[in-house]
């Protein structure tokens, strides 16, 4: 098994946010399930989080960019979830469904219920 760890923008182009803390900041603004329900996931789940992603713009100027996605979590471990990217980022097609990402319970800002 792989460690856990985060990606980081400088290292990888890409990371996650942590939503409880944009949660503590914003609390009228941006809801997040409770951490019961984030620490409860089982593989098959799908949890949004939000990335932020470093690509090129039109002139070639790499930009931080802000997106919302799907994840599918895949395995649990600990503290750690192993999940999926469920779909495409607008910005870059370096980063696609199917790839593998690290989280905690403190990046998911959604789960669907669907």
């Amino acid at each position: 098994m792989t460690t856990p760890q985060l990606t980081t923008l400088e290292a990888d182009g890409w990371m996650i946010d942590d939503g409880e803390i944009a949660h503590a900041e914003n609390p009228d603004n941006f809801w997040i399930p409770p951490l019961n329900d984030r620490q409860s996931l089982e593989p098959g789940s799908i949890v949004k989080i939000r990335f932020y992603i470093r690509a090129p713009n039109d002139s070639g100027d790499l930009v931080d960019h802000g997106e919302r996605m799907w994840v599918q979590v895949k395995e649990r471990h600990g503290e750690w979830y192993l999940g999926t990217l469920d779909n495409d980022p607008y910005c870059t097609d370096a980063i696609q469904a199917g790839m593998p990402l690290w989280f905690q319970p403190r990046h998911v800002i959604d789960i669907d219920r669907g």
